[in-house]
């Protein structure tokens, strides 16, 4: 209830921030331009997709149209609810009478550990660019600083765990505890979930170097296809800007949208963070941006939610 408070009065503060005539004269210009708009949305929802199949072990890697399917699902359901505790869940069941849960999970902790650590990484460079080459007040220049710093650090950590050692980091610990308290902790059912999930994890991290290669690599396009469906927002309301202003736009907008995940639907946030940070720039048409990506959102919820898959009974010999 807290959350959904803050997301409303954020919202309404960004109504008597923004131009309101101005964004209402642009929803038409947003209009007929849409479904070029939401090109960019489009190949970065199939490219995520890909992402998360490459994340699977080969022997146990789903259909590409069921993966599509339950991501599409997963991602509304966390858009209504809290993104994360929701979502991710939700797609270990819906893919439980395919694959056993623990690769799930070791599948969606890879996919999403590498476009969070590589998408941070590529922030830092371009908030070290936004830093250097735009003018913007020193609170601003503070925020992109930190996420410079925040950058280096998990890639650190992600380097770290990739190294090619055998050994794991929960299971030592478990043993320890073990130790230090005379109990069986890994007795537990789900200590002993976690410490497959963990195995599975590491070996998928350690493995084939190729699967690290192409998620960055889809990463980073995925970054750029958001930055261009900025560019074209302010293309079609007549009011174009540069790479580096489409690139800032979208670090501040992913930055807020992680603080923000227990707002359901972003609601408040999406629009207050895309119309703060075009306004810091010095541009106008942050209403209209905002405009246009609540409205990709709630069009690929309602999507997910229209395709939300069946689950059918387990095979026997999943997991075995």
């Amino acid at each position: 209830m807290a959350a959904v408070v803050l997301g409303v009065t954020l919202f309404a503060l960004t109504l008597v921030y923004i131009d309101r005539e101005e964004t209402l004269a642009a929803a038409s210009r947003l209009g007929l331009a849409l479904p070029v708009i939401l090109l960019p949305g489009t190949a970065w929802h199939l490219l995520r997709t890909w992402g998360w199949a490459i994340a699977f072990p080969d022997d146990a890697r789903p259909p590409f149209t069921r993966l599509f399917r339950v991501r599409l699902a997963a991602d509304a359901i966390g858009f209504f609810t809290i993104r994360g505790i929701a979502g991710e869940p939700l797609k270990v069941l819906l893919l439980y009478d395919r694959v056993a849960p623990e690769i799930t999970t070791a599948a969606i902790a890879l996919e999403r550990l590498a476009f969070a650590v590589f998408g941070i990484v590529i922030a830092a460079l371009i908030s070290f660019a936004v830093v250097t080459q735009l003018s913007m007040s020193g609170a601003w220049d503070t925020v992109f600083t930190l996420l410079i710093v925040g950058a280096v650090i998990l890639l650190a950590l992600v380097g770290m765990m990739a190294r090619r050692h055998t050994e794991d980091y929960l299971g030592r610990l478990v043993n320890a505890l073990d130790r230090a308290t005379g109990r069986r902790l890994e007795a537990s059912r789900v200590v002993r979930f976690i410490l497959d999930v963990e195995d599975v994890l590491l070996q998928l991290l350690r493995g084939d170097r190729r699967r690290l290669i192409i998620l960055t690599v889809l990463a980073f396009v995925g970054y750029l296809l958001m930055a261009v469906e900025i560019w074209l927002v302010f293309w079609a309301i007549g009011m174009p800007i540069g790479i580096t202003e489409g690139l800032a736009v979208e670090t501040f907008a992913r930055l807020a949208s992680v603080a923000s995940a227990a707002i359901p639907g972003n609601i408040g946030t999406l629009e207050a963070s895309n119309a703060a940070v075009v306004a810091a720039l010095g541009l106008s048409g942050g209403g209209s941006l905002a405009l246009a990506r609540r409205i990709r959102a709630l069009l690929w919820a309602a999507a997910g939610l229209a395709l939300y898959p069946r689950i059918q009974e387990r095979r026997q010999h999943v997991g075995r």
